[in-house]
């Protein structure tokens, strides 16, 4: 029995660790244009952070509503041939159930880019997150899966994004023009020019690259400070159990 629930185990799906499908891809957020946690929140919206439970706010993840709109569109966008990937700052501990509940609602399974525990730590701004996942798919995954557009219901990460040569569509103005039945026309189009889109990318690659080094420089402190803390509880479980 041991072995069976072992090997179900190993079998589920790991699209945050796997490569995108190949082909022409669309990729969209996940909370807000699709997940819809409104009847959660009040779990963290106490003035003081120390009073907000996240904790249980996270437990929720699996809860979250469906945004009906969000759904159809991404269904649609499948049926018309373009391969479907994910974006969330969540961290990747919640990506099994993040992924489960996108296949529970029966959203098409995609790759998932989200915050990294390794990489981005727990506090890592979700605009530079964001920025990361773009720039990642740039040198990973473009050959085989270049995106034709990225869909956010924020105004700051459309704008962010836009600023790195994205191809990047905020949501509601998606959704009108989906159902306007206007929304491969659109896609097709593009929010700007190609060589314009070009031109912002040259451009702002050298600052991502700069801030990214930053970044990564000063998180390796975490990231010693973080080994120790593993190694210094790891000890202290031997210590108790050694005493049992």
């Amino acid at each position: 029995m041991g072995q069976q629930n072992k090997g179900r185990f190993l079998d589920r799906p790991t699209p945050w660790l796997d490569p995108p499908a190949p082909g022409p891809t669309v990729v969209i957020d996940i909370d807000g244009p699709l997940a819809n946690m409104d009847a959660f929140t009040h779990l963290i919206q106490s003035p003081k952070y120390k009073d907000r439970d996240w904790k249980s706010f996270h437990g929720h993840f699996g809860d979250a509503a469906l945004n009906r709109a969000g759904g159809r569109l991404v269904r649609d966008l499948v049926d018309a041939g373009f391969t479907i990937a994910y974006t969330t700052t969540r961290l990747d501990t919640f990506m099994p159930t993040t992924d489960y509940w996108i296949r529970q609602k029966s959203l098409p399974p995609g790759h998932i880019e989200c915050r990294e525990f390794w990489t981005d730590g727990t506090i890592r701004p979700a605009l530079d997150i964001k920025r990361r996942h773009w720039w990642k798919w740039v040198d990973k995954f473009e050959d085989q899966s270049p995106i034709v557009a990225w869909i956010d219901d924020g105004p700051e990460a459309v704008g962010m994004l836009a600023e790195q040569g994205c191809p990047v569509w905020k949501f509601d103005q998606l959704i009108v023009e989906h159902q306007a039945d206007n929304l491969l026309p659109i896609i097709e189009r593009g929010p700007r020019p190609a060589e314009e889109l070009a031109k912002q990318r040259a451009e702002a690659r050298p600052i991502f690259d700069e801030a990214e080094a930053v970044h990564q420089r000063n998180h390796k402190k975490w990231q010693k400070a973080h080994v120790a803390r593993m190694k210094q509880r790891q000890k202290e479980r031997r210590e108790r159990r050694a005493q049992s």
